[in-house]
């Protein structure tokens, strides 16, 4: 359904053009490899694309926090189905009993660009990584759109899948590195060995490197966590993802 891409932008481009088909006007498509952080705060996604929607979403949602305060992204981090959203209070929606001051700010700026409706898919992947793509009208082509939703989610759904897909085989170690949480090879190693219950000395042997060297780098480490201590920095590399196998 999705042709094959040799980049991020090129696949969703590939895929607005079907969503368009489908009757939608606009796209958007994140990634976080880690969605919270361990205090459950939503974290930025490391991937954001927004296809024929205005230029400073980017900057808006990453820089300017809209991301966290984005009601329909909590939405999707809790539930697994494909939901119809609108920022029109009186309109029944996913998003009628979240429509407070805490996402004023959102629905200002989509009220601003005309797209108040649109459809989220929650992609739920193993690793506990997190995408999601919505799909919008601009508000001057949603009435007919509305006589037929539930074939506009259905149809967004597999498009969503079928387009995941396709990215997950595009990413690499920028795209799977937590915003902010971005460790060293050598940093990831030192935390995984230390996780397996070897000491400094152990590690340094190991990896054929000083002790004071691997001290560091497990400091470094720990610091870039958010850890007070070793074992707290090894628990909060088990939630960001870091106990797996180094990437290249």
């Amino acid at each position: 359904m999705v042709p094959a891409a040799t980049s991020v932008q090129e696949c969703l481009r590939n895929a607005l053009q079907i969503a368009r088909r489908f009757g939608f006007d606009a796209l958007i498509y994140d990634f976080a490899p880690v969605p919270t952080t361990p205090e459950g705060v939503l974290m930025t996604p490391s991937v954001i694309e927004p296809c024929n929607v205005p230029s400073e979403m980017r900057d808006l949602w990453v820089h300017q926090g809209l991301y966290q305060k984005d009601p329909v992204q909590a939405l999707a981090l809790r539930g697994s189905c494909p939901f119809f959203w609108s920022y029109h209070r009186k309109e029944a929606s996913a998003l009628q009993p979240h429509l407070d001051e805490d996402s004023h700010a959102v629905a200002e700026v989509l009220h601003d660009w005309h797209y108040t409706r649109g459809v989220t898919v929650p992609l739920h992947m193993p690793g506990n990584r997190f995408a999601t793509m919505t799909a919008l009208w601009h508000d001057a082509c949603f009435a007919e759109a509305r006589q037929a939703l539930d074939l506009h989610v259905l149809r967004l759904a597999y498009l969503a899948h079928a387009t995941n897909d396709r990215l997950a085989q595009l990413f690499g170690r920028e795209e799977l590195t937590p915003v902010g949480i971005g460790l060293s090879v050598r940093e990831q190693e030192c935390i995984v060995l230390s996780a397996q219950g070897l000491s400094s000395k152990q590690i340094a042997w190991k990896l054929k490197r000083s002790e004071s060297t691997v001290v560091l780098h497990l400091q470094s480490a720990a610091r870039k966590l958010g850890g007070r201590n070793r074992a707290q920095a090894i628990a909060r590399a088990a939630h960001f993802g870091y106990l797996r196998e180094p990437l290249d």
